[in-house]
Formats: structure tokens, C-alpha cells, sequence
């Protein structure tokens, strides 16, 4: 399963019970707020001309769009809305508060063991030095940038040393995980949002 999917799995078994509370609804000025009672993850939506908030127990994100006449954000979002699709590089561009990337393990651990693949018949041994001295060492890390930092340059194999790249060569960066759950908090309250409307309105036909 990718890192996607686990995150949108995460958020289906998060938000399993969750409710829609309107706190606002006028026009384009709303506050939405999902929540279950005893559960400890929520979020709210709150939308205004050309601005978009999802704020909860998983962080905040400002979304803002100028630039043409579509001043209601749920139109941004909703156009994938029914499947249930998130795209987090497009949104990504739209992102004027909250934290998008965060450090990638798993980005690191594939460069290091590509480095060592191609060195080891010049330096045979490289491989293993790199996976117990790096990979699966019990003295250093990788969890975090600094210490695969620390463990790049505490390494040594035959006085072969590795360089830890600089971010413009390779930026080691991911989606966040609290900004792809809230890419689905959006999709996911615009639909259920629509769908409360769409029974208001039946309501009222029918009455």
C-alpha cells in the first residue's frame, strides 16, 4: 500500500463517525465543522471570497485562488469531490499557510542504498558498511533530516566518505501527512456538505 493510500485510510477510519455541524452558511461565508462524539479528530471549514481554511486536530491550511471570477473555493475542490480524489500537488500551489512537505525517510534510505550500490565494485563492502552503519544501525538514525545528516557524515568505509546532498540536488521532501489528511478533510466535507444541501432542498420540494 502506498503512502497515499495509508493516509486515505487513515482519514476513512478517523472520521468513520464523524458529523456535519453548520456553525455558518451564508453564501460563500461558511464554517462547517466535522466531528464524532469522544473522538479526538475534527475539522472545520471555513470559506470565504477566494479563501479556503481546514483547520482541526491535524493542523491548518489557508488555500487562496485570484486570478479569475470563481470566488467560492468549494468550486476549486468540488470538480473531484465525488470520487473522493485529493490532488495534493495541484493544492499544493494554492497553500499560503501550512506545512505542505516534511523530511522523507523513505527518499533518504533509497539514496543511500543507490550509492552504495554503485561504489561497491569500486569499494566492495560498501554496501554492508552503509547498511549497518547507516540503514539499520542501532547508534544512528534516520527518522529525522539531522541525524541521517549525522549518520552521513559519521560514516566510513575504507576511507570512502559520503556527501549528504544539498537541497536543490535532492530535497529528501514528501507530502506532509497532516497536509494530505486534510486535502481529504476538504474533498470529503464538500461532498458531505452537497449532500446535506441536496436533502435540504428535497425536504423543501416535498413539503
Amino acid at each position: 500500500m502506498s503512502r497515499l493510500q495509508d493516509i486515505a485510510a487513515q482519514f476513512a477510519r478517523d472520521t468513520a463517525n464523524h458529523r456535519l455541524e453548520t456553525l455558518h452558511d451564508d453564501g460563500i461565508y461558511r464554517q462547517i465543522r466535522f466531528t464524532a462524539p469522544g473522538s479526538l479528530d475534527w475539522f472545520d471549514l471555513i470559506t470565504w471570497p477566494y479563501n479556503l481554511i481546514v483547520n482541526g486536530s491535524h493542523g491548518s491550511y489557508h488555500f487562496c485562488r485570484f486570478g479569475d471570477d470563481t470566488k467560492d473555493m468549494f468550486v476549486l475542490f468540488r470538480a473531484v469531490a465525488a470520487g473522493r480524489r485529493i490532488n495534493p500537488h495541484y493544492w499544493a500551489e494554492k497553500v499560503r499557510a501550512g506545512e505542505v512537505n516534511a523530511w522523507s525517510e523513505d527518499a533518504f534510505r533509497a539514496w543511500v542504498a543507490q550509492e552504495a550500490a554503485d561504489q561497491e565494485s569500486q569499494h566492495p563492502g560498501m554496501q554492508n558498511a552503509v547498511r549497518d552503519q547507516i540503514l539499520y544501525s542501532d547508534e544512528h538514525g534516520t527518522d529525522y533530516e539531522e541525524t541521517a545528516r549525522y549518520a552521513v557524515a559519521a560514516f566510513r568505509h575504507e576511507g570512502v566518505r559520503l556527501a549528504f546532498p544539498e537541497k536543490w540536488e535532492r530535497p529528501f521532501q514528501d507530502f506532509h501527512w497532516q497536509y494530505l489528511w486534510q486535502c481529504h478533510a476538504v474533498v470529503h466535507g464538500i461532498a458531505a456538505y452537497d449532500a446535506a444541501q441536496d436533502a435540504t432542498r428535497e425536504a423543501v420540494a416535498s413539503s
